[in-house]
Order: C-alpha cells, then sequence, then structure tokens
C-alpha cells in the first residue's frame, strides 16, 4: 500500500475537529478568534447591500424554501442554504475580509456564515460556536500550507478560499452539529467534492460569489452527512482527491504536524483597506507621504512605484472599467491616495472610478516590480511640477504580521462598516457581543443582532 491509501490526513483532520475543545483553546487562539470573528462579521454586515449581493439575493430568493435564517444586514429571513450564500457573498462584497499571512487565503467569512445558520438551527453556546469557528479557520490555513507553500507545489489560479473555504465550513459546522467522526469523514470528503473557484474572476461578480459558494457548500455537506450521505473514506490524499488534484506536490506534514498544539491559525491578519493585500504597501506608502509632505494632486507629472512581482502581477490594472475591477488595481488605489489622503469603502465606488482626475492620476502612475523588495514593502517616487521629488517608502505596511491592526483598530474597522447598515447602535452592540461571543448562552444572539433595527 503506497503513503497515499494510508490515512494521513483526512483522519487526522477529522480526529481534530472531532476532539477539540474549548476548554483545551489558549488563550492567544481564543483571541484572535475573537478578532477573527469580529471582522468577519463586520465584512458581512458591512457588505450586506453591496450590489453583487442585491442582484444574487433578488435572483435566487424565489427559489428559497422557509424563512428560518438570517441574512444579515437586512430585515428579512431564508432558508438556511440561501441566507449562508448570501451571507458569505456579502463577507466577501468589498474585499476587506481576513487574510492568512501565510497565501492569499481568507478564511473567516465562509467558516462565520456557515456556523450562523446552524446556531439558528439549533441551540448553541457560545464557547461551542467559538471552538467551531477556531476548528474550521484552522483546517482552511492547514490546507492551504499543505497544497501551496514550499515544499509544496500548487497552482496559483486555484483561489484558495474556494478550494479550502467549502471543507472548513463542512467541518465546522459537522462540529457544531455533533457530527460523528464517520460523519465528519463524509462531510469532509462531500465539500472536497464541490471545491472549486478560480483567480481568473478577480475583478467581477464571480470573485465574491466564490466565498458564498464555498459557505453554502460546507453548510450543505454537514447537512448531508448528519443525515447519513456518504463520501470516500480517504478524500484528501487518496488516488485523485484533494491533494493530487489541487497540488502537483503536497506536503502533508504541514497538515498534521502539530495538529492541535500548534496553531496556524495566528498567521492571521485583517485589512486595513478594501483591496488585495500585495496592494496595500503602495496605499500605505501614498498615504504616509501624504501625511510627510504636502503636495497637491493635481501638480503632480509622475508616480514611480516599486513592488514585490507578485503585487504587480495582481494588481497592475491602469484602466479598471468599474469599481470590481478598481478593487484590485494599484493605479486606481496609489490615486485616490494621492487626491483624497484616504483609502477606504468610499474611495472604490463607481463615482470616483470615472472621475476625471482620478482617471489622469492612474494613467501618472508607473509599477515596476522588484524582486528584492520586502513582502509587505514599497518605494515611492513622487515628481510635481514645480520640480521637486519627493521619496516615501514601508518595508512592513499597516496590516502586515509585522505591523498588525490593533484590537482598536479592528473596532473602528468595523463600527465604520456596519454603522451605514445596521446603525450606531446596533453595531456597537454587535461589537461588544462579538468580543463577548464565549459568554453567550445562544450563540444565534449574533445572528440575530446583525439585523437592522
Amino acid at each position: 500500500m503506497g503513503e497515499a491509501s494510508k490515512d494521513i490526513a483526512t483522519g487526522p483532520l477529522v480526529t481534530f475537529v472531532h476532539a477539540l475543545d474549548f476548554s483545551s483553546l489558549p488563550d492567544p487562539v481564543v483571541h484572535e478568534c475573537q478578532r477573527a470573528l469580529l471582522d468577519a462579521m463586520g465584512c458581512a454586515v458591512g457588505g450586506a447591500r453591496h450590489e453583487i449581493v442585491d442582484r444574487a439575493h433578488d435572483a435566487l430568493r424565489e427559489f428559497a424554501g422557509p424563512a428560518t435564517t438570517t441574512i444579515l444586514g437586512r430585515a428579512e429571513q431564508s432558508d438556511a442554504l440561501h441566507a449562508v450564500l448570501i451571507n458569505g457573498l456579502a463577507g466577501a462584497a468589498y474585499s476587506f475580509f481576513d487574510t492568512y499571512s501565510e497565501a492569499l487565503l481568507h478564511p473567516g467569512g465562509p467558516v462565520l456564515s456557515a456556523l450562523l445558520a446552524v446556531a439558528e438551527r439549533r441551540h448553541v453556546s457560545g464557547q461551542a460556536f467559538l471552538c467551531a469557528f477556531a476548528a474550521g479557520v484552522e483546517v482552511a490555513c492547514r490546507l492551504t500550507k499543505m497544497t501551496t507553500l514550499a515544499p509544496a507545489e500548487g497552482n496559483i489560479s486555484w483561489s484558495q478560499s474556494g478550494i479550502v473555504g467549502g471543507i472548513a465550513a463542512a467541518l465546522a459546522a459537522g462540529k457544531l452539529l455533533d457530527l460523528s467522526p464517520d460523519q465528519l469523514r463524509s462531510a469532509l470528503g462531500i465539500a472536497v467534492s464541490e471545491a472549486a473557484g478560480t483567480r481568473v474572476e478577480h475583478g467581477s461578480m464571480a470573485a465574491s460569489l466564490i466565498f458564498g459558494r464555498a459557505a453554502q457548500s460546507g453548510l450543505r455537506a454537514a447537512l448531508l452527512a448528519a443525515s447519513g450521505f456518504t463520501s470516500s473514506a480517504r478524500p484528501i490524499e487518496d488516488r485523485h482527491g484533494f491533494a493530487s488534484v489541487f497540488s502537483s506536490k503536497p506536503n502533508f506534514p504541514a497538515l498534521v504536524d502539530g495538529l492541535g498544539s500548534q496553531f496556524e491559525l495566528l498567521r492571521d491578519t485583517y485589512k486595513p483597506f478594501p483591496t488585495g493585500v500585495v496592494v496595500h504597501p503602495s496605499i500605505d506608502v501614498m498615504l504616509r507621504l501624504k501625511q510627510a509632505h504636502e503636495f497637491n494632486s493635481a501638480d503632480i507629472t509622475r508616480i514611480a512605484l516599486q513592488v514585490t512581482p507578485s503585487a504587480v502581477t495582481f494588481g497592475d490594472r491602469p484602466q479598471p472599467a468599474h469599481d470590481l475591477e478598481a478593487k484590485f488595481s494599484i493605479q486606481h488605489w496609489v490615486a485616490v491616495a494621492a487626491a483624497r489622503g484616504k483609502a477606504g469603502i468610499a474611495e472604490a465606488m463607481n463615482d470616483l472610478v470615472s472621475d476625471p482626475d482620478i482617471v489622469q492620476l492612474r494613467s501618472l502612475v508607473d509599477i515596476v516590480g522588484d524582486p528584492s523588495m520586502p513582502p509587505h514593502g514599497a518605494r515611492l517616487t513622487v515628481k510635481l511640477r514645480d520640480g521637486r521629488q519627493m521619496l516615501q517608502a514601508v518595508e512592513h505596511c499597516l496590516g502586515s504580521p509585522e505591523a498588525p491592526m490593533s484590537d482598536e483598530d479592528l473596532v473602528v474597522k468595523f463600527i465604520n462598516q456596519c454603522v451605514p447598515v445596521i446603525g450606531s447602535d446596533r453595531a456597537d452592540a454587535l461589537a461588544r457581543m462579538s468580543w463577548q461571543v464565549a459568554t453567550l448562552e445562544n450563540a444565534a444572539d449574533l445572528a440575530l443582532a446583525g439585523r437592522p433595527a
């Protein structure tokens, strides 16, 4: 029997998820899960009224079943599978979600969306909820590490959140449903069979749908497994399984070594800007220049930017046609940061994307990929009409592992996203509840608090 035929991945994951108990979670892990949950909840509520969420909800609502489950940021309810799709989509609408710092993975949203639906289906404590959340996020990070991080060799074309998010959501939801180890194994396998998501969709509505579909497929897998629906016994490591499909050289030790004692979720980071993390250094360096020097953006004649090669690959979009493309455009974000001195959700709206002054500024941005650049660094040179030349550099941008957002930063981000959707009083209450989730007698209170007044 070859190694790929042994239970070297599926079994350890199932055992970890089934055995994990809130009382065994180290304090730093609990704190990080509180941060991740707060951030994911803020993104889901904050994105609830985005155009792409409206479009998806309107297109599919007529096919929904009985209204049992909260759609965050909206007064109505829907059936669990539709609600979890919409909540997962909303959490990704502005690309403001958490990021596993070792790879381009955003694990919090799909896991949270699936768990909220379970919490409204059956009574679960806040501690059980947070423990299941920890299990799901850890699984997502571990699977990503196994498939893509050296010495593993993966294909960058796959959206990591798409291929691992549903599996993580399935195991987290299955834990909250008290599935047996055999049922968790089936839930994992069912979710593996639906794993998908391609990066070509970045800059389109379908990019955010990847997250909603991951949450929905994860919940569906757990519900099927709870009713006796089965899958292959070893869907990760067996021939033609998850590992061989999504990695040309999987690294199984990265999945299981230290599982349960060392937590990859501690490497989760949070975004200060609603765009891909590879764009963040370019925004941060321009905002720092604006703080250090007084200049009028209309006087700029050239903006020279040195970034990592991966930032060029993902963010070189000099002429975005609309807000979805601008969301991942280095040129756009550098232009609005130069003109407005800030880079929030409002700065990615269509009115600014087509603003003649912003369009002109974007045309002045020259981007060069520098292999020697630190992963979260950028160097900037701005030339003005009066001959001045201003320089600025950042080695570790805000939100990077070396310069993480503080708890206070995350609360401000949460409030700024949620107040326009549910009002200040409910936003404040939901923020407090998210921090104190482990004290909740009924975790469904989280979902109810995410509705508008």
